[in-house]
């Protein structure tokens, strides 16, 4: 049992980490208004603060909505195929988003090693590593690609580790 919660805790950590800078974000920009609106003070590490979340929240969130099979689809063509070319245009969509996802990953590792890499360079204020700040994008892309294979061809494992809400349950509230 404890295996269980391990893994469905391992298998969620993009959930809890996205789900915490979109907190942290969210606090960072509240107190920001209220430092500059309010008290006439600006916070000069918020758009440090602010770039680090989105940047963790964008690419962690990404992995999770492949998980959920929340991403963008166009089944009404696809649906109006017969069986065979539907499961061919399946199978080229899977070709399709594996490799952007894989370009993607490589790319932003060879970015971010050659332009943060050598340099080592932080931001002005709060002194973070750009290196930390973007070098969560090929684990992002990485963590899509897994996801959207589970999600795609192991569905059933999905819904066992899964911890947030379902698609489904996020569809039949709004359909109500």
């Amino acid at each position: 049992m404890k295996k269980k919660g391990w893994l469905r805790i391992l298998c969620n950590l993009d959930l809890f980490l996205a789900s915490i800078a979109l907190a942290v974000l969210t606090v960072v920009t509240f107190a920001a208004v209220i430092m500059r609106y309010v008290l006439r003070a600006p916070l000069l590490w918020q758009e440090e603060a602010q770039a680090f979340c989105q940047v963790w929240m964008i690419f962690l969130g990404a992995s999770v909505a492949f998980r959920q099979g929340s991403i963008v689809a166009i089944e009404m063509v696809v649906d109006g195929l017969p069986p065979k070319a539907r499961k061919i245009v399946e199978y080229l969509v899977d070709m399709i988003v594996i490799f952007t996802l894989t370009f993607l990953m490589v790319k932003s590792q060879q970015y971010i090693a050659q332009v943060f890499g050598r340099t080592h360079r932080s931001t002005p204020i709060l002194g973070i590593p750009y290196e930390l700040i973007y070098g969560i994008a090929p684990y992002g892309c990485a963590l899509m690609i897994i996801s959207y294979l589970l999600s795609k061809y192991l569905p059933s494992f999905v819904d066992k580790i899964h911890i947030g809400v379902k698609a489904e349950d996020v569809e039949e509230v709004t359909a109500q």
